[in-house]
This record gives C-alpha cells, sequence and structure tokens, in this order.
C-alpha cells in the first residue's frame, strides 16, 4: 500500500472482526444462503486478508455509486461529512484491488436547499445508467418524496434516515440504514424511566414527517410504559427561538425533556435550554449526539442523553478503528453523517462481491442476503420483509461534549 495514503486501511479490518456489542446479538451465526445469481464462494464485503495483502491494481470499467448530498448551502457541513466517510471507503477499497477487480468511482450529486432541488438531484442520479446504487443522507420528508422515482427506476437507495413510515411504504428498493424510530423510541422512553427516573415528560418535535413519526412512537411508549405525558410542543424546521416553547414546558410541571430535532436545530434547543437554566434530565434523539450539534452547542450539550446512531466515544473494535482512520485522514472527528456513509459503501461492497455484478437488481437482491456484516456503526442483518439493516444504537450522555457510550441496545427480534 502507497505511503502517501492518509487513512489507515480498516475496512478489511472491520468486515474480518468479531461482533463486539454487548447485548446485540447479530442474528444467526450460519451463514447467509447466497443470491440467485452470486458465485459459488463469495467473498465477504471486505477481504479479511491483513491491509495491503492484495496490492493488484483494479482494472476495466468502474463500478459507479451515486452519493446525493448537501454540498452548497447554510447545511454543507453535513455533506462534507458525508462526503469524507465514502472517500474513506473509497480509497481504501481501490487500494485494495477494487470489486470484483473493478476500480471504485463515487459520482456526487448536490442536493442545494429545497425539497426541488433534492428532488431534481435525486432523479439525476437514480436516472444514471451507469450508477449501481445510490446513497443520500436527506431527511425522511425529502426520502419520502422520492420513493416513487426509486420504485420508477428500480436502483437500490440506501439511506441516513430512520422514519418508520419509509419502510412502510414497501418500497422494494430502499434501504435503512439505521434503525427505525418505531424500535428506538420505546427504548428511548424506557431509557427516559429506569435511568433518568422521568414519571412526566414534555416532547419537544420539530413538525415535519421525522419529528412527528417518531413523536408518535414516543407517547405511545410514554401510555404503554405506566408514564404520564405532560405537554407536546412542536415547532418548525425553521425555529431558531426556543424560549417561549421552553417556558412552556417548564410550566407544565413535567420532570424531564424529550426532545427532537435535526442537528442544526438540536444545538439551538440545548444552548436555550441552558441559558434558561432548566435543571431537568435531558434526552435528545440521536441528533443531539452528533459531532455537528455537539461542537456548535459547546458545553450546553453536557449532561444530555441520547438514543444515538453514533459516538466518536464508541468502544466497539470496529467502531473504534473507523475513529483512528478518520482522525488521521482528516484531522478531526467524524460526525453521525461521515460513519452512514462509510457503513452504506461497505454494505454494498458486501452485496456487489457476493452478486458478482454491479447490476442495480442483482445488487438489490444480494441486499436482501445481508448477513452479520460489521460496520464501523454497528453490524447489519436483513430480516425478512424488513429493509431496515442496523442491529443496534448507542445509549449515550454527553460529557466534556462527548458522547460517552453507556450500552448498546439491540433491535427487537435480533
Amino acid at each position: 500500500m502507497s505511503n502517501h495514503r492518509k487513512a489507515l486501511s480498516i475496512s478489511a479490518f472491520l468486515l474480518a472482526a468479531a461482533l463486539t456489542f454487548s447485548g446485540c446479538g447479530a442474528g444467526s451465526s450460519d451463514p447467509a444462503p447466497a443470491a440467485s445469481d452470486a458465485p459459488d464462494a463469495p467473498a465477504p464485503a471486505v477481504s479479511s486478508a491483513p491491509a495491503g495483502a492484495r496490492d493488484t491494481a483494479p482494472a476495466g470499467d468502474p463500478i459507479r455509486i451515486g452519493i446525493v448530498t448537501t454540498l452548497s448551502g447554510a447545511n454543507a457541513g453535513h455533506g462534507e461529512y458525508c462526503k469524507e466517510g465514502a472517500e474513506l471507503w473509497k480509497e481504501d477499497v481501490n487500494a485494495r484491488g477494487g470489486i470484483l477487480g473493478r476500480p471504485v468511482e463515487l459520482v456526487y450529486e448536490d442536493n442545494g436547499e429545497t425539497e426541488q432541488t433534492y428532488m431534481n438531484a435525486m432523479v439525476k442520479a437514480l436516472s444514471d445508467d451507469d450508477l449501481c446504487a445510490v446513497y443520500s443522507n436527506g431527511y425522511s420528508n425529502q426520502i419520502t418524496l422520492v420513493l416513487p422515482e426509486v420504485a420508477n427506476y428500480e436502483i437500490p437507495l440506501l439511506a441516513g434516515n430512520s422514519s418508520q413510515a419509509c419502510l412502510d411504504a414497501n418500497n422494494d428498493y430502499y434501504w435503512m440504514l439505521r434503525l427505525s424510530d418505531a424500535n428506538v423510541s420505546p427504548a428511548m422512553v424506557l431509557a427516559c424511566r429506569d435511568q433518568l427516573n422521568m414519571k412526566k415528560p414534555a416532547i419537544l418535535n420539530v413538525n415535519d414527517s421525522y419529528g412527528r413519526g417518531m413523536a408518535d412512537f414516543v407517547v405511545k411508549a410514554i401510555e404503554e410504559n405506566g408514564m404520564e405525558l405532560a405537554i407536546q410542543v412542536e415547532c418548525t424546521a425553521e425555529e431558531k427561538q426556543f424560549t417561549p416553547i421552553l417556558t412552556q414546558i417548564v410550566n407544565s410541571g413535567a420532570d424531564g425533556i424529550i426532545a427532537i430535532n435535526h442537528q442544526d436545530q438540536a444545538a439551538l434547543v440545548m444552548m436555550q435550554i441552558e441559558a434558561m437554566d432548566i435543571q431537568l434530565p435531558l434526552m435528545g434523539c440521536s441528533q443531539y449526539a452528533s459531532a455537528l450539534a455537539m461542537d456548535t452547542a459547546g458545553e450546553a450539550s453536557n449532561g444530555w442523553y441520547s438514543l444515538a446512531d453514533w459516538s466518536n466515544e464508541v468502544q466497539t473494535e470496529s467502531g473504534k478503528a473507523f475513529v483512528e482512520a478518520y482522525r488521521k485522514a482528516y484531522n478531526r472527528d467524524s460526525d453521525m453523517q461521515s460513519v452512514c456513509a462509510y457503513d452504506a459503501m461497505l454494505l454494498l461492497e458486501d452485496a456487489i462481491t457476493r452478486a458478482g455484478t454491479d447490476d442495480p437488481k442483482a445488487v438489490n437482491e444480494a441486499l436482501k442476503q445481508t448477513r452479520d456484516v460489521v460496520g464501523a456503526m454497528t453490524s447489519y442483518t436483513y430480516l425478512e420483509g424488513d429493509h431496515s439493516l442496523g442491529t443496534s444504537i448507542m445509549l449515550t450522555q454527553t460529557q466534556d461534549k462527548k458522547g460517552v457510550m453507556i450500552d448498546m441496545v439491540a433491535k427487537p427480534g435480533l
């Protein structure tokens, strides 16, 4: 492996590593059945050989994967993290000989800042006959808009969102990396009850499909666990002044706050709660444990709990390897956007390798055979009829502006 490469060769380690997620149980240990058009002896998603053991340069037509993310405007930081994670994987896989002996290219489309520009970017990617799959880190309401186009073009879309409503659309070509809100929300409420001693929490949620969808599951879990909802207050995605909303929550008699917002807004909520000196137990969705939100909020992020998909304080061997490699490559900590993009590429590498082709339909069928693929964020397994591939999520508490992992929560059914 050439000395100029900044990143460690970690992909080989990730897929060869044994699962270390406590209490995770990532499904059956039996080999997954091979896809109908897979090779007789399918290779793992990434070689288990030591890093640099294969030095044959990839050749032939490139395997192209599309990535739709925000590369301009106010949210360009999300796209920068996404691109860094994907490029870390691409550099490594090409250094190991590519996929099926062919080089890999990533084709980026900037989804801009509006739903229309997102739709335009997605349609451009989905309609590109040279792409075998597409990854998007768009919000759930954006993903919802393009699901009909995904079905129309019959190309796999891996996404970093978590809305159960997207899964309920039963789109055969849509794949979710993370646990859905239907799985995360009950675990969040149990942590509020058992670890934060909440009996009468308040909910603050953004009023889009992500926020409302997750809040609905939280309300249901509160009722099912013998707790009382003090108040539920919604805000728009553009809201920046939370003092009136937080005043309502304080006056409701709530003994804790459950907050569901996107990254940028999560930082504002944390800062304004600190400014108001609200002394209540605090639980946030995964966005509250993101590097972007914690960096922006600074000291105000300390003390928050979260059911988080990612933390740079992760304790799994695969997660720690990713953290180290990312820091070496980019001289900063990764964000959830980084690790989602990285793991999405690992999953596609696994699927393409087992399919023996980059034909989109064959890749999609191979995704249905995903079993015990070890990523940086979690391990991934396909359960019959469930296009949410992640198998666990972390309970974290932010300490000194870092999300410290307390426990791993397994996906029901594993």
